[in-house]
């Protein structure tokens, strides 16, 4: 995984260049574009257009819509002024750039961790098998906007310096974690800094014990076609933490229950829970001994039920293939797991998804006696 180290000096130092030599992304880029008027507004407010009018220095900035941010107002109960006179407005729109060096579109790599100028957290960057690009939760919408002094990318979100579940696993260790989050394209969705989320987080050990126990490596393991899915039953819409568990089945993002057991510590399934209650700015974490699989033998055997969606990533409309005729549901959640589309497949294996929000969704059809989820990018 590549990490840029990245200094604040790379701005604040002027090497004599005069100012007006050479276009620059603040004033030839932000502040004409006419869907960036809250951004340049901030921008300025802050002080911060001087560090991007700085012609010596060479910057990466990923710029947020108007849109984005009036979706962030109203997910936040407020207004553009509201935003304005957060506390940490500055941090925020640090967190938007990156100091030492253009950072191209074409250099971006899936899995890839950079240091903006903002050091409270690190930027996490997915390139899905589809072509599209996030950073952490939003979605990039235009790419390699050069100036003089650096490139512009734009955003249609904020995104928030917030600790979340992939810093939590990134901080400690979790290297095997890491790894299936990020080849299974899920940064997104467990980066989004107003979801509440409960992550059942399990060690590398876990990972190698599983690995063992079907004859293969972690490199196998990842290559498994439900990764996704497996590492979904892992997550738990909502903050649950340790002192709200109860004995009991508790639904998980890929639609099937992982069962709780208080009776001789904390176990979920067969885990036990040996850390608990690791809090983060979109829910809270439980490290675990085990992997949690849905059913052990299918993924063994690779006969894990699986139906086709396309296209995937859609806007308007998607189609959905399936073998087995006896799913006559389907349902699209968000990652707190709230049903925000549902539908019976009796007459059309077609969905009209064009009210949905961008995003990272959960697809799920469900018959009489089972369900089966994939996951599902709007854009």
């Amino acid at each position: 995984m590549k990490k840029f180290t990245i200094g604040l000096t790379a701005i604040a130092l002027s090497l004599g260049m005069n100012a007006m030599s050479q276009t620059n992304v603040f004033d030839d880029i932000i502040a004409m574009s006419p869907d960036h008027t809250y951004l340049e507004a901030a921008l300025i407010q802050e002080g911060l257009d001087v560090a991007l009018q700085n012609n010596a220095a060479t910057l990466t900035v990923f710029a947020p819509t108007d849109a984005a941010f009036d979706n962030l107002a109203a997910a936040l109960n407020t207004d553009i002024a509201g935003l304005l006179a957060l506390p940490n407005l500055t941090d925020i729109l640090t967190y938007h750039v990156l100091g030492t060096g253009v950072v191209p579109s074409s250099a971006v790599t899936n899995g890839l961790v950079a240091q903006p100028l903002s050091t409270t957290n690190t930027l996490k960057f997915t390139v899905t098998s589809s072509g599209s690009v996030y950073v952490n939760q939003a979605l990039v919408t235009a790419v390699d906007l050069n100036a003089g002094n650096g490139v512009v990318h734009v955003l249609e979100a904020v995104v928030l310096p917030y600790e979340t579940a992939v810093d939590v696993a990134i901080d400690n260790n979790f290297t095997s974690l890491t790894a299936a989050v990020i080849k299974a394209e899920l940064i997104p969705a467990l980066t989004n800094p107003l979801a509440e989320l409960t992550v059942f987080a399990p060690t590398n050990q876990a990972f190698d014990d599983l690995a063992a126990a079907l004859g293969v490596d972690i490199a196998g393991l990842l290559a498994n076609p439900q990764l996704a899915e497996i590492l979904l039953y892992h997550v738990v819409g909502g903050t649950v933490l340790s002192t709200d568990l109860v004995n009991g089945s508790v639904p998980t993002l890929n639609g099937q229950t992982v069962m709780v057991d208080l009776t001789a510590g904390v176990m979920i399934n067969s885990a036990n829970v040996i850390t608990a209650d690791i809090a983060t700015g979109n829910g809270v974490v439980h490290v675990i001994d085990a992997v949690l699989v849905p059913d052990l033998s299918d993924l063994d055997e690779g006969k894990i039920l699986e139906f086709k969606v396309y296209p995937n990533p859609a806007s308007d409309n998607i189609k959905i293939d399936v073998l087995d005729n006896n799913f006559d549901q389907a349902m699209i959640y968000d990652m707190n797991g709230r049903i925000i589309l549902e539908i019976s497949l009796e007459n059309s294996n077609s969905i009209d998804i064009s009210l949905i929000e961008s995003g990272i969704y959960i697809l799920g059809l469900r018959s009489n006696d089972q369900m089966i989820t994939q996951k599902l990018q709007v854009n």
